[in-house]
C-alpha cells in the first residue's frame, strides 16, 4: 500500500523448508495444500513398499497394486513428519486434489481402480463401478476402469473417518483424450473444494452416461462425446449427493477448477472441444471460438439448478 511506485516492486520469497520425501521405489508428487496452522500436506503416489510411512497411521502397508496415494503432513517449518500413510487397494490409485477443513481433517479426491479401495463410514457408494481398460501416461493402467474416489482423515492421520467411490459404468475421473489432455499428467486434473458448513465440492470428468446426477440440475442429461465434466456436491459424511450435474456439449469437456463465490455459487473453468457447450446469451464469448479447445468459464447457482453466465475463452488457436 504504501512502496514508492516511481522505482519497480521486487518482491523476494523466502524458503521456509524443502524436503525430499520418497522410497526406493518410483514416486511422483501430484498435489498439495495447507491447514490453518500452516502444515503443508503433499499428495502424491508409490509404486512400492518403502515410502516414509509413520507409526499409527491409517495404512502403512502397501497394497500391492500398481501404485497407492501417498499423503504426508508436515508441520510449518518442514522438522517434523506429523503422520504419513498409503491409501489405496489392490489396483491403481491417484490423487488430484486435497483441501483441509477448520478441524484439520483432511479430503483427498482421487481416482482408483481398485474394488477393494478402502470405505470408511456411511458411504453414498461403497461398490467400484468400473469402466474400460486405460493406462494413464502409459504406465498406471486401470485395466477394469476407474471410479472417482473421496476420503477424509481425522487430524492425526490414523483413522479414515469417510470414503465413497463416485461414478457409473464409463470410466471416471480422468481426463482421457486429446486434444484436452495436452500436457503431461493432464489424465489428472479436477479439484475439491469446501463451503462453509463443510460440504463437499469435486469437479472432474466422466465418461459414463449413468453417472449419478440429481433430478432437477441443470443438465442431468450427459452432454456426448467422449467426456463430459461433471460436479458432485456431497454433504460432509460422504454419504448423500446433495446435487451432481454434468456439464459439457458434444465434444470432449472436461472440469479442471472450482471457486465459490461470497454467495456460494459455483465458478469452474476447464476446456471444452463441443461447439454447443452450455453458454449463455450475455457471455463474453457465447460460441466456440475454434481451434482444437477453448477455455471455458461457468457460474452455477449454489443449488445446482441453473447456470447464471458461461462462456467460452478462446481464440481461433488451441486454448485452455
Amino acid at each position: 500500500n504504501s512502496y514508492n511506485k516511481n522505482y519497480e516492486l521486487i518482491i523476494d520469497p523466502v524458503l521456509i523448508f524443502s524436503s525430499y520425501s520418497g522410497s526406493n521405489a518410483d514416486n511422483w508428487g501430484y498435489t498439495a495444500t495447507y491447514d490453518l496452522s500452516g502444515n503443508l500436506y503433499a499428495g502424491g503416489n508409490a509404486f512400492n513398499v518403502g515410502y516414509p510411512v509413520t507409526l499409527g497411521a491409517f495404512q502403512t502397508n502397501f497394497a500391492q497394486g500398481v501404485c497407492d496415494i501417498a499423503i504426508s503432513k508436515f508441520n510449518s517449518n518442514g522438522s517434523n513428519l506429523v503422520y504419513s500413510t498409503y491409501l489405496g487397494g489392490s489396483g491403481s490409485e491417484v490423487p488430484h486434489s486435497l483441501i483441509v477443513n477448520k478441524q484439520g481433517e483432511l479430503f483427498v479426491y482421487g481416482t482408483t481402480g481398485s474394488a477393494n479401495f478402502p470405505m470408511a463410514g456411511n458411504s453414498f457408494d461403497n461398490t467400484f463401478n468400473g469402466g474400460t481398460n486405460f493406462s494413464l501416461t502409459n504406465i498406471i493402467s486401470f485395466p477394469n476402469g476407474s471410479d472417482i474416489i473421496v476420503a477424509k482423515f481425522n487430524s492425526a492421520g490414523t483413522q479414515l473417518l469417510a470414503s465413497t467411490f463416485i461414478g457409473g459404468s464409463g470410466n471416471d475421473g480422468l481426463n482421457m483424450f486429446t486434444p484436452l489432455r495436452h500436457n503431461y499428467a493432464d489424465d489428472c486434473r479436477g479439484e475439491i473444494m469446501l463451503d462453509e458448513n463443510d460440504n463437499v465440492y469435486i469437479v472432474s470428468t466422466t465418461a459414463s452416461t449413468n453417472f449419478p446426477v440429481t433430478a432437477g440440475s441443470f443438465q442431468p442429461t450427459y452432454g456426448g462425446g467422449s467426456l463430459d465434466g461433471c460436479i458432485v456436491k456431497l454433504d460432509n459424511s460422504l454419504s448423500n449427493i446433495i446435487w451432481a450435474s454434468y456439464l459439457g456439449g458434444s465434444g470432449i469437456d472436461a472440469i479442471y477448477s472450482i471457486s465459490l463465490d461470497k454467495n456460494e455459487n459455483l465458478i469452474v473453468g476447464g476446456g471444452t472441444t463441443s461447439n454447443n457447450f452450455p453458454t449463455t446469451p450475455n457471455a463474453i464469448r457465447s460460441t466456440y471460438q475454434g481451434g482444437s479447445a477453448d477455455g471455458f468459464i461457468t457460474r452455477i447457482d449454489k443449488n445446482g439448478i441453473a447456470i447464471i453466465r458461461s462462456t467460452y475463452w478462446g481464440t481461433s488457436s488451441y486454448d485452455q
